[in-house]
């Protein structure tokens, strides 16, 4: 199956509100989280049993992650649209060469009734602690018909 380009469907989006405050709690030294890409959620990322969200292999995570944490699981910081916070695991999963958020991703498709087809849009940064953090939006094509 085909994926939709990591790097944008329409370039950067603005960043909502709340998720935006709650970022600049957390993040390192007011540092401006560093747009992504976003992501066509598939079947599988939908998929509350399986829970996770397997990311694209050409993506910018790559230029963003420091030797030491590239190609293995970091256990990290996520907020959503609204300004959660979630705990989650970001992996690499070598047989596929590819990223997953993993553990509470099963939460966010249950919070915002993910299904497949809509938009994930994905920021990084640094927490005060000076691991990857990431900010997530999830957009519904049918409702935001900027997509």
């Amino acid at each position: 199956m085909a994926e939709t380009n990591y790097q944008g469907l329409l370039g950067e989006p603005d960043m909502p509100n709340r998720m935006r405050r709650a970022i600049d709690k957390l993040a390192i030294n007011d540092e401006n989280p560093t747009w992504v890409g976003s992501k066509k959620v598939l079947g599988n990322d939908s998929k509350v049993r399986l829970g996770r969200l397997v990311l694209p292999g050409e993506s910018k995570l790559d230029e963003l992650l420091r030797a030491e944490e590239k190609g293995r699981s970091v256990y990290t910081k996520m907020v959503d649209g609204d300004g959660e916070v979630w705990e989650l695991d970001f992996n690499y999963w070598p047989s596929l060469k590819r990223y997953v958020f993993k553990r509470e991703w099963a939460k966010i498709l249950k919070k915002f009734g993910v299904e497949t087809g809509w938009i994930v849009q994905i920021w990084c940064f640094r927490s005060t602690q000076n691991k990857p953090c990431f900010g997530v939006n999830v957009v519904n094509p049918l409702v935001n018909q900027n997509f």
